[in-house]
């Protein structure tokens, strides 16, 4: 019996859903019900019955349960005393600001003083050429470009919306379509940061090349340059609702585009007592 089988019974007793429980475990339903088999055929009884519809543990499954969380407690806490002053470098691109990521940070320094967090803030191009420094990373999901050697866990979701100035003839508009903005000039961030492959490809989906006049690597330059009417951009509701000025407008759009930040960890590096103290707060408080 391996110690992480516990963490997969404990993590599916709490979801009751074999596909949610290897969705948080970053397996597949078939893999996660390989290892509760594992389980069941090593202590020789039934943890779940599947013969109901709804999801529903044995009498030996609650038993089991209850000495499962002892057992993992005891683990943390054993990791706890021998992995003090322990540190997690994650490499991070420089968009996180407005979703408030530093409030998380500072909550889990608070919780957990004996662990350091090391975060080196880069474009994405620089954190995945440099990759292997990294306990953790955090990027746009379609910009890992080898995600078969990640686990992730999604951090945020957001959609993109076209931002405008006040002169602009589509200014007074409460939706568009992003291929509308073909023929204006665009102001983006700088390339290799993330954000401007999600914007590129956005408008090339939307059927178009887009102009760029400049590139910025502040959102607060290019709503600047936009609010001046020197061009148009495109950008995430929650960067611009921290970043906008006056003279210009986030519109909706239509097209549903859409991009995923999630925190990448190597599937062939075991997380030890305080990256996994980390990973687990992370997603506890992010989806609380």
């Amino acid at each position: 019996m391996e110690i992480q089988q516990l963490y997969y019974y404990m993590e599916l007793c709490k979801q009751k859903n074999f596909t949610e429980a290897g969705y948080a475990c970053n397996m597949t339903q078939g893999a996660l019900s390989k290892q509760i088999r594992k389980l069941e055929n090593e202590l020789g009884i039934t943890l779940i019955r599947r013969n109901t519809r709804k999801f529903e543990l044995s009498k030996e499954g609650e038993i089991f349960l209850s000495y499962a969380k002892k057992m993992t407690g005891t683990y943390e806490e054993m990791l706890k005393n021998v992995q003090k002053n322990q540190e997690i470098k994650i490499g991070c691109m420089p968009v996180l600001a407005p979703y408030h990521f530093a409030r998380l940070v500072a909550d889990f320094r608070k919780e957990y003083p004996d662990i350091k967090l090391v975060i080196d803030e880069r474009i994405a191009s620089e954190i995945q050429e440099n990759s292997d420094r990294y306990d953790f990373l955090i990027l746009r999901e379609n910009m890992m470009e080898d995600q078969k050697k990640f686990r992730f866990s999604p951090l945020y979701d957001d959609k993109l919306c076209a931002v405008l100035y006040e002169k602009h003839p589509l200014y007074g508009r409460d939706r568009l379509q992003l291929k509308e903005l073909k023929d204006d000039v665009f102001i983006f961030p700088e390339r290799g940061s993330g954000s401007y492959e999600v914007f590129y490809k956005s408008c090339e989906k939307a059927g178009f090349e887009p102009k760029i006049a400049f590139e910025f690597p502040q959102a607060n330059t290019i709503m600047s340059f936009v609010s001046e009417g020197v061009g148009v951009t495109i950008t995430f509701s929650t960067v611009y609702r921290e970043a906008k000025c006056a003279g210009v407008k986030m519109i909706p759009l239509e097209d549903e585009l859409h991009s995923v930040i999630s925190l990448f960890y190597r599937k062939n590096k075991p997380l030890d007592y305080a990256k996994k103290q980390f990973l687990n707060y992370v997603r506890e408080h992010l989806y609380t």
